[in-house]
């Protein structure tokens, strides 16, 4: 399945434009991602504005996709969650949990299982479709402001 992806290239760490590519899933890439976060070492910084930026970001997608996800029973929507670290965010969805918190049919339900006639609704690719420039726009000025902070 080929959905657009997009990449962000932070060349001298000033950031660049949006670049736009097609590969098998939904997802912002960081190009220089890691350069970056080694210059903020360097420089002594402990990479804290980074981590909370990541976690905002992927808690407005969480947000965003739990007003997309089909609602039996409201397992699958709790179990929506953002995580940030220093060198990415994500948002997950279910858990493979056995007991009766558990959630292993997010999967199914986000990409379909033709065997079980189960269609896609791949509402974590929606969110960060429908969020997306607002996240390049968001990283993009909180790496500027930490650039000029630190450097």
């Amino acid at each position: 399945m080929a959905v657009k992806t997009y990449s962000y290239d932070l060349g001298e760490y000033q950031g660049s434009k949006v670049k736009e590519t097609m590969i098998g899933e939904s997802a912002l890439t960081i190009t220089g991602g890691r350069k970056l976060r080694k210059a903020f070492k360097d420089a002594g910084d402990d990479l804290a504005d980074l981590k909370s930026l990541h976690k905002r970001l992927a808690d407005d997608v969480a947000g965003t996709a739990k007003t997309k996800v089909p609602v039996r029973t409201g397992a699958l929507k709790a179990s929506i969650r953002g995580f940030g670290g220093t060198a990415k965010a994500e948002v997950r969805a279910g858990n493979n949990r056995k007991s009766r918190t558990g959630v292993p049919y997010a999967a199914p339900i986000h990409f379909g299982w033709g065997r079980r006639n189960i269609k896609p609704q791949p509402f974590l690719y929606e969110a960060l479709d429908d969020r997306r420039q607002e996240v390049v726009d968001a990283y993009n000025a909180e790496v500027r402001r930490m650039v000029r902070d630190v450097f």
